[in-house]
């Protein structure tokens, strides 16, 4: 029988979020890769929205509330663009959701490695309905 703890781990700080990426390959690597390839569709992002506003209120002289809407819709296809060449430039190494995966088992592995896992005596009556090899 294989026992389960379930358990709150307490939030990740940049700390290990740098120790992840230092040690844990090749999934700590595609966690940087990621970031990188995401600064690529926040600069695409800005710069569309900046061009949003441009475009339409500087160079063809519309009122505010068309630069508004259009930077909405050129942020939107910036923040596209800039991510497809993002991923173009810095290709993926493992698959995201896996890396995420891999954190979090990385982390819960760090976080337990100090605990106790024995049962209190007590536990045996506050559950009486358990058998004892459930408590054991």
């Amino acid at each position: 029988m294989t026992k389960k703890v379930i358990a709150e781990l307490p939030p990740m700080k940049a700390a290990d979020y740098k120790e992840f990426e230092a040690t844990v390959h090749p999934w700590g690597t595609q966690r940087s890769t990621r970031r990188d390839q995401l600064k690529f569709a926040g600069i695409g992002g800005a710069a569309g929205a900046a061009m949003g506003w441009v475009w339409p209120v500087m160079m063809r002289k519309n009122t505010s509330l068309v630069g508004g809407f259009m930077m909405l819709s050129f942020g939107l296809g910036g923040a596209i663009v800039g991510n497809t060449v993002g991923v173009n430039v810095y290709p993926n190494v493992t698959s995201n959701s896996e890396a995420t995966m891999m954190r979090r088992l990385w982390w819960a592995q760090k976080c337990s490695a100090d605990w106790k896992y024995t049962i209190p005596n007590d536990w045996a009556e506050k559950y009486p309905h358990l058998p004892a090899s459930k408590l054991e």
